[in-house]
């Protein structure tokens, strides 16, 4: 049985594929721990927190799977001696959208002075509806 659509959402797939392109590249270029900065690291570690976020809404079992990537990913910053990472109970919160703005609408009409449309004498009039 499978668990996914056969579509994703317009632009999932190819952010995806476009992710894993640039982890493979990040790969082949990571060849050495002297490869890393600080900054290149945290910035890895990052990107790996965000798509896991992601991948939380994929099933249920989801959740459990990314709560384990973020534990880990938590120690893996103390051991490199990055900062900690953004609390995921901010992100996870429901935003409320702004009301909209109420403006009074303008007024519609043909304008002051309308008298209604004149038929010249001799022209058949229109059918009403047409």
């Amino acid at each position: 049985m499978n668990l996914l659509s056969a579509t994703a959402a317009p632009g999932v797939a190819e952010h995806a594929e476009a992710l894993a392109d640039a982890a493979c590249e990040l790969h082949d270029a990571a060849r050495s721990p002297d490869s890393w900065s600080e900054a290149a690291a945290e910035d890895a570690v990052e990107a790996m927190e965000t798509t896991a976020l992601a991948l939380r809404g994929v099933h249920p079992a989801a959740a459990v799977a990314t709560d384990a990537v973020f534990q880990a990913l938590a120690r893996l910053r103390r051991d490199l001696g990055l900062p900690a990472g953004d609390t995921r109970d901010d992100q996870d919160q429901a935003v409320t959208p702004p009301s909209p703005i109420r403006r009074r609408t303008a007024r519609r009409g043909l304008g002051p002075g309308y008298q209604g449309v004149r038929i010249p004498q001799g022209r058949p009039r229109p059918a009403v509806g047409e």
